[in-house]
């Protein structure tokens, strides 16, 4: 950080008075004498509206004095010359006190320097107690981050064998990402449980790899510490399936999702949980709940209107907080043992998984990229992500509840219809490919869907368009007709 020193010699004066008369020229200067030391001072420079305040330390010695002006809000350059022009100013006001200050001016300041002095040791102390406290809980000094740094090794490797392979680096495709382990209904719900884990080491592109990387590391730092190893890795682990699962439950139509973001956010709901607890003590608990929890509100809001699976981020995070809360009496009463808790939550996690998949179990014809039955399964598969890959950015301008109608109608013209006609082309290529009846069914059904999805799109063009509201009775009867296909499509995938 930029700063200033200088040094000047001053014969016949000795440390103590050289110290005394700098208190004087630091209160004539109107700065804030802070903390007092052996020889030394330590003030600030007054904040106005448009800079910091810059810290002021003056040491002093037999016959010499040195005052150093430095930069300590994060600044890169000292462009005004500000750290000279202070050390400059101070030692202007030093000389004029040292001039005129009499016998009693320097006894004075010598008492009032005494008294900072004790001052400062009682803050000193006060700062290293609350330290310990902070230490004793959050165990910076003793616990490590290897378990984050694995993770993150891990996430980096898989990214890096799907690149040698020849994904695509910016843009995977939805087929691309379900091959190497993403959660997709049609996989999941018919013996590929594997996936409700395997997604969260998958990821869409390399910028969804750093930006969620870097969010794991900064919850990291804290919360493997204060949790230790075996505590982390069971939280990220389960809350990474309770994302999944709640994924596989809110999509009615199949949605290739991958990431780490809902097991990140899983992490970052036991770090809420916690801080609202009252085992953090305040003077650091109250700084990290506002940053996490504007990390949390920032990155919904983000989700929703931006497309992204969002009910991976709910789940991880609702997840989160159970476990937070669940490991709350064991992190307050150190001595108590681990393993039940541990056991109990992994026992949980598989449970519920295990009775979800069961009772949402698809019959095995729905499987299409390793079914043996039908030649054309894997095309069709593929189709089915392209299909729905083109719904989600469909349906993307309605997330987005804060730009004005003429560039929502903008949208559903630009970004709506074309790809709702690429739907409409995946869906006439799954229709003619060698599958299962029910599969065709299927394709049938989704036909109708993309149909009636481009009649709505189109009405509530001509309405936002024009201002014509006849066109909402024929609206309302394409929304009606919608849902029956949508509950025709769910009542398909329950058989």
């Amino acid at each position: 950080m930029p700063q200033n020193t200088k040094t000047i010699t001053a014969e016949g004066f000795s440390a103590p008075v050289l110290q005394a008369i700098a208190y004087g020229a630091l209160q004539q200067l109107n700065w804030t004498i802070k903390y007092a030391g052996e020889n030394m001072l330590v003030g600030y420079t007054p904040k106005k509206w448009n800079q910091y305040s810059n810290e002021i330390t003056v040491s002093t010695e037999e016959n010499q004095l040195t005052v150093t002006s430095k930069m300590i809000h994060g600044e890169s350059f000292d462009v005004t010359g500000r750290t000279k022009k202070q050390t400059t100013e101070f030692l202007n006001a030093f000389e004029s006190v040292k001039s005129s200050a009499g016998e009693s001016s320097i006894n004075e300041w010598n008492q009032r320097i005494a008294s900072l002095k004790s001052e400062t040791i009682e803050v000193a102390e006060q700062e290293v107690k609350e330290a310990q406290q902070v230490d004793q809980v959050m165990n910076f000094s003793k616990g490590g981050n290897q378990i984050t740094y694995g993770i993150i090794a891990i996430n980096v490797v898989v990214f890096l064998l799907m690149a040698f392979n020849g994904v695509n680096v910016m843009t995977p495709t939805t087929l691309d990402i379900i091959k190497w382990g993403a959660n997709f209904g049609p996989l999941t719900l018919t013996g590929d449980w594997w996936r409700l884990i395997s997604c969260v080491f998958i990821h869409i592109g390399i910028i969804h790899l750093v930006f969620n990387m870097y969010a794991l590391l900064m919850v990291g730092v804290y919360l493997e510490p204060m949790l230790g190893k075996v505590r982390y890795i069971t939280a990220y682990l389960c809350t990474g399936i309770f994302a999944s699962l709640v994924s596989l439950w809110w999509h009615s139509t199949p949605v290739a999702s991958a990431g780490a973001s809902g097991a990140i956010f899983g992490m970052y709901g036991v770090f809420l949980a916690l801080l609202s607890t009252n085992l953090i003590p305040k003077q650091v608990r109250d700084s990290l709940l506002k940053s996490i929890g504007i990390f949390i509100v920032y990155n919904l809001a983000y989700g929703m209107r931006s497309g992204v699976d969002n009910s991976a981020h709910i789940g991880g995070l609702i997840g989160g907080l159970i476990i937070g809360y669940s490991f709350f009496p064991g992190l307050k009463v150190v001595t108590k043992p681990i393993a039940p808790i541990i056991a109990i939550l992994a026992i949980v996690t598989i449970g519920i998984a295990g009775v979800y998949l069961q009772q949402n179990k698809l019959a095995h014809e729905t499987r299409t990229l390793s079914t043996q039955e039908f030649n054309d399964a894997p095309k069709y598969d593929a189709q089915l992500a392209r299909f729905s890959e083109a719904e989600r950015k469909a349906l993307a301008p309605f997330g987005d509840a804060s730009k004005d109608l003429t560039m929502f109608a903008e949208q559903l013209r630009n970004v709506s219809l074309p790809e709702w006609d690429t739907a409409a082309e995946a869906v006439q290529r799954m229709k003619t490919y060698k599958v299962s009846d029910k599969a065709i069914h299927q394709a049938e059904l989704f036909e109708k869907y993309v149909e009636l999805r481009k009649e709505e799109t189109r009405l509530r063009i001509q309405i936002l368009t024009t201002n014509d509201t006849t066109g909402n009775t024929a609206l309302m009867n394409v929304s009606d007709q919608l849902k029956g296909i949508i509950n025709d499509l769910k009542d398909l995938n329950k058989h």
